[in-house]
């Protein structure tokens, strides 16, 4: 895995954005206390995503809307309910040929295509990385219902269809009763957190970035999250990518 900057980039700049909508979303924060937004740093200009270099921060979040013309092909794509699921590892300038072998041919593919590489320059100007993992999917269950942390140092996620990733704050949750630890018990039952916390969700289309376990200085502290529920009549299509 490529080392993490150890210093918070102060002075990152994102290659120049695409047009998109301007109507942004909003992410919903509520179980996390106003003294501890701080934490999870929300906002509509990408260079937010750099704060994930902030000690303490687990989670940044760019809210935003895809463009147009890509959300027509991601509703085209879900409304056919079938794409194999994709994972490479590539540089950002390999992507656009790579993804156009890969993906249906259909009016607004290179506009999706053109999101997913911009955010895959955003990720790889972040973590100073050449080549990215990357994962497309198009989902009629939850890949991980369960909340857990992952064993890396940090991923990016953007659902483009279908409800967005669920998270905990740290603040309100016991670690002991991850994994083993819940002794069989749903998430809801385990102790995890309490009855009267309503888990956290991304909204679709914002892009989110949490960390892992793996992360230099924080491990054993990633972001506690979750698969969301979906359905064949209501699927999920995202994208994620990782640090390598």
């Amino acid at each position: 895995m490529t080392s993490l900057n150890q210093h918070l980039l102060t002075d990152t700049k994102f290659p120049a954005n695409h047009q998109s909508d301007p109507d942004f979303t909003q992410c919903t924060f509520y179980p996390v206390k106003p003294d501890q937004k701080a934490l999870y740093p929300t906002g509509d200009d990408p260079d937010v995503l750099t704060e994930i270099y902030q000690p303490g921060v687990r989670l940044t979040c760019w809210q935003r809307s895809p463009d147009t013309k890509a959300m027509h092909y991601v509703n085209w794509l879900t409304e056919r309910g079938h794409l194999l699921p994709l994972r490479l590892v590539a540089a950002p300038e390999a992507l656009t040929e790579q993804l156009q072998k890969d993906l249906p041919n259909h009016p607004g593919r290179a506009s999706f295509i053109t999101d997913i590489v911009y955010l895959t320059e955003m990720f790889t100007c972040l973590f100073d990385m050449e080549e990215v993992g990357l994962r497309l999917s198009l989902l009629s269950q939850a890949m991980c219902p369960r909340f857990h942390v992952d064993r890396i140092g940090a991923r990016m996620v953007c659902t483009y269809s279908g409800q967005g990733t669920e998270w905990l704050p740290n603040e309100a949750i016991d670690r002991t009763k991850l994994g083993r630890g819940s002794m069989g018990l749903p998430d809801d039952q385990s102790g995890l957190y309490p009855l009267a916390i309503t888990p956290n969700q991304i909204d679709t289309g914002d892009v989110v970035i949490m960390k892992g376990d793996a992360w230099p200085g924080h491990e054993g502290q990633g972001l506690v999250h979750r698969s969301p529920a979906c359905s064949s009549d209501q699927p999920r299509l995202f994208v994620s990518m990782d640090v390598m």
